[in-house]
C-alpha cells in the first residue's frame, strides 16, 4: 500500500474542508442534491490548483460525470469556462478546447 505524505495529508484535509463549505445546489442544473466537489481544471493536468477554493464547484453526480468526460457538455458550460479562464487562460483553452 502507497503511504501518504504528510504535505498530501494537509492538501487532503483543505480539500475536505473547501468541499464540506459548497453550497448543495448543482452548478450546472440547479438541482438541490449532495453534490460533490468538482474542479474545473482537473488535479491530473493542472495540480497546482487541487485546492484552490476557485476552482471547486458543486456538481451533482450526472453533471459531474458529463463535465469530467463529454468534451462537448463541458463546451456548453459558459460561466464555468469564464471561472477556469480566471484560473488560468491558457489553461481553460486547453482544457475546454474553446477559444475566447
Amino acid at each position: 500500500m502507497k503511504k501518504v505524505s504528510d504535505k498530501q495529508k494537509i492538501k487532503d484535509r483543505e480539500l475536505a474542508k473547501i468541499k464540506a463549505s459548497l453550497p448543495k445546489i448543482c452548478y450546472i442544473c440547479g438541482r438541490n442534491c449532495n453534490c460533490e466537489g468538482a474542479h474545473i481544471l482537473p488535479r491530473s493536468t493542472f495540480p497546482e490548483y487541487y485546492i484552490l477554493p476557485e476552482n471547486i464547484i458543486p456538481l451533482c453526480k450526472e453533471c459531474h460525470f458529463k463535465f469530467d468526460n463529454d468534451l462537448s457538455f463541458r463546451q456548453q458550460q459558459e460561466r464555468i469556462f469564464k471561472i477556469a479562464k480566471g484560473i488560468d487562460k491558457q489553461g481553460a483553452i486547453r482544457h475546454f478546447k474553446k477559444f475566447d
